[in-house]
């Protein structure tokens, strides 16, 4: 079966790549043939038209943050997107939103939506596309894989949902990545929604090490993947890792990204580590792959029910904290968790295949 996958666009996010990445990996183990519609490129009209929404903010007294230009922006972009490029197949050409042709082009029989937060409306201006209505008269098959609404609160407008809802029901069917998004999906679009892995934790954590077997190992150190970063929990990691006479590295946000880093490297760090600390989704996932004992700072402003969701599939949500980390480290119990995990990748797949 020829299959096309939409997510978010494929920029400067380690997490974003390589779920695409993953689900690819997996459908391609199933004998299909995939690409990902890779779509979103930054042009100076959307610059332009930022700059006109955030000057409009700012007269109305909001604060607002002006984009950066598209050549700073493809800069930011390449490292990352080279990964993209080079380990994921994409369609061609690189599209500003999803549309008919690219379907009839590469002769899809069947679109798969997902992962990531593909249905959150703040993430997502065109959240109707992700819900596939520019495909509403064509014949193939739509199915979500591990959508994500990023909280477990309802976020779309009156208008977005009664859209939203129709085109759902077109769908042969639908998985979530947080066992909240069953019972919004079930409440908001009328329709019922099965809760999978994120497509990251089907693949076994030797297939991550061969993509970064090229990148020396390092002597054991903290790990901080902390997206949204304060004094507070800086303090707190650098006393954790005192504690423990372990050096320690902090990486910042995704937008951060410099131009020596790659999808590679960011692995390593997880591959090398001693212990972790995140505040993201996806450096919970990869702790949890590379079986590294780590913490996780809630992060209310970003959704906390991907955490919980995630963190009760494998019994390990007593690892979530505050900005302070715990003086005193409880060892994981990695047997047990890999076990629950087997057995989701098992139905996960399952699933995938039933539905495709």
């Amino acid at each position: 079966m020829k299959i096309g996958i939409l997510t978010q666009p494929l920029r400067a996010n380690y997490g974003g790549i390589l779920q695409n990445y993953a689900l690819q990996q997996v459908l391609k183990q199933m004998g299909h043939e995939v690409w990902t519609i890779d779509y979103g490129k930054f042009t100076w009209i959307d610059w332009v038209d930022n700059v006109w929404r955030v000057l409009a903010h700012k007269m109305l007294g909001h604060k607002a943050r002006f984009a950066i230009t598209p050549p700073e922006k493809d800069k930011i972009e390449a490292p990352l997107r080279r990964f993209a490029e080079n380990n994921i197949l994409l369609t061609i050409p690189r599209c500003k939103r999803f549309n008919k042709k690219v379907i009839r082009k590469y002769g899809f029989n069947a679109l798969i939506v997902g992962s990531d937060q593909v249905w959150r409306p703040m993430y997502n201006y065109y959240i109707k596309d992700c819900f596939l209505s520019f495909v509403s008269h064509i014949n193939i098959k739509r199915v979500a894989y591990a959508a994500s609404f990023g909280t477990d609160k309802w976020e779309f407008t009156q208008q977005q949902t009664e859209q939203c809802a129709v085109l759902a029901k077109r769908f042969d069917g639908i998985s979530v990545r947080e066992k909240s998004g069953v019972v919004l999906c079930n409440k908001y679009l009328g329709v019922n929604a099965t809760h999978v892995l994120d497509p990251t934790l089907l693949m076994k954590s030797q297939d991550y090490i061969k993509l970064c077997s090229h990148i020396s190992k390092r002597e054991p150190f903290i790990f901080a993947y902390v997206l949204d970063e304060n004094e507070e929990k800086r303090k707190s990691i650098v006393d954790f890792a005192e504690r423990r006479g372990l050096p320690y590295f902090i990486k910042g946000a995704d937008n951060t990204v410099s131009y020596d880093d790659t999808i590679e490297l960011w692995l390593s760090y997880f591959r090398d580590a001693a212990f972790v600390v995140t505040d993201s989704f996806h450096g919970t996932a990869f702790s949890i792959i590379f079986n590294k004992d780590f913490y996780v700072f809630g992060n209310e402003k970003r959704g906390n029910s991907r955490f919980d969701s995630l963190l009760e599939t494998f019994d390990l949500k007593d690892r979530m904290v505050s900005n302070v980390l715990p003086e005193e480290i409880e060892n994981i119990d990695w047997a047990k968790v890999n076990e629950k995990r087997e057995t989701a990748i098992t139905n996960s797949k399952l699933w995938l295949k039933q539905n495709l």
